[in-house]
């Protein structure tokens, strides 16, 4: 039995050595990144029996990218290799204020745009599992990929999961309108949702406070639990975290935290992932709230998409800030 299972594409990141340029780049730093991935290994990491379910390409590539998996503790049973097909990457160029970083993405025609309904045994991989996620990334990727989210879904609901989903709107993939248009359908059947106030005025044009913006996916959705991330951001390496949740009716807020960005890509997977793992072992919304921006804060200081922390590392944060060293 998996506590959580997701699906999306795995992708290869490749960074120059810190601040540099790509166009001056000689080598490249090597991680792997892909938000559905991403909290399948937060997850993981935290302790917890996950599966990520994709394909990969049939050569060297691909096995890089399921010894990540296996590696941060994952089953990687369920993906399928494909021969001829590519992993799709992302070129990170880090910045320094006032030099914001950027991003270039090379990722049509990979092997996991092709996920299609059929192509997996849903009602296998999700019996006696406890949640299913993806997010607004995956049916992003293509039309076989969109029908394959809705497949997913229904197979979840089916076998009785919870539903996570993360809007994750990315305009290099799709319009927004047509994103409004497809997430519609499937955010109805969502549990616990996750958004940004970017996302959701983009997509879905909800405009007012955190606090109506997220009053208004459950008052059109039914969504039981919705979550929305707040991040401040005071130059390019300083920022804040915190977040906003709405569960049976009631606003949480937050507990705030400062970070030293280091690498903040991936954060948000961070925090869906500690959300989901607190709400999975504790059933408190408040505490897999504050659990997650805990995590979410550590994650900011660690180079790559996972954060490789510990339970008791987590609650550390939680209990006191403390910034000597660990001896």
């Amino acid at each position: 039995m998996y506590d959580v299972v997701t699906v999306g594409e795995g992708m290869l990141r490749l960074s120059p050595p810190r601040y540099e340029r790509i166009r001056r780049a000689r080598t490249l730093d090597v991680q792997m990144c892909g938000s559905q991935g991403n909290v399948a290994c937060n997850i993981a990491r935290l302790g917890l029996k996950t599966a990520f379910v994709t394909k990969l390409p049939d050569h060297a590539l691909g096995l890089l990218a399921n010894d990540h998996y296996l590696g941060c503790g994952v089953d990687t049973s369920h993906i399928q290799f494909i021969p001829g097909a590519r992993l799709g990457v992302n070129y990170i160029e880090f910045g320094a204020t006032p030099r914001a970083s950027t991003v270039v993405y090379d990722r049509k025609h990979s092997a996991a745009s092709t996920i299609a309904p059929g192509d997996f045994d849903w009602d296998e991989i999700l019996k006696d599992a406890r949640l299913a996620y993806t997010d607004g990334i995956f049916p992003g990727l293509s039309s076989t990929c969109r029908q394959a989210a809705v497949e997913f879904i229904a197979a979840a609901k089916r076998n009785g999961c919870l539903v996570g989903f993360d809007v994750n709107y990315r305009e290099h993939l799709w319009p927004a309108k047509e994103a409004r248009d497809v997430l519609s359908g499937i955010i109805k059947n969502v549990d616990i949702l996750i958004t940004t106030q970017w996302d959701s005025e983009i997509v879905f044009g909800y405009r007012g406070s955190y606090e109506e913006i997220i009053r208004q996916f459950h008052r059109d959705f039914g969504c039981k639990i919705v979550g929305i991330t707040l991040r401040e951001v005071y130059d390019v390496l300083r920022g804040a975290w915190n977040t906003m949740v709405l569960h049976e009716g009631n606003i949480l807020h937050g507990q705030k935290f400062e970070i030293d960005v280091i690498d903040r890509f991936g954060a948000g997977d961070s925090w869906g992932s500690g959300f989901l793992y607190g709400y999975l072992t504790s059933n408190d919304v408040e505490y897999a709230m504050n659990f997650g921006n805990a995590l979410c804060a550590l994650h900011h200081t660690i180079p790559g998409d996972v954060a490789h922390v510990t339970v008791k590392e987590v609650e550390a944060l939680l209990n006191t800030q403390d910034f000597r060293e660990k001896r």
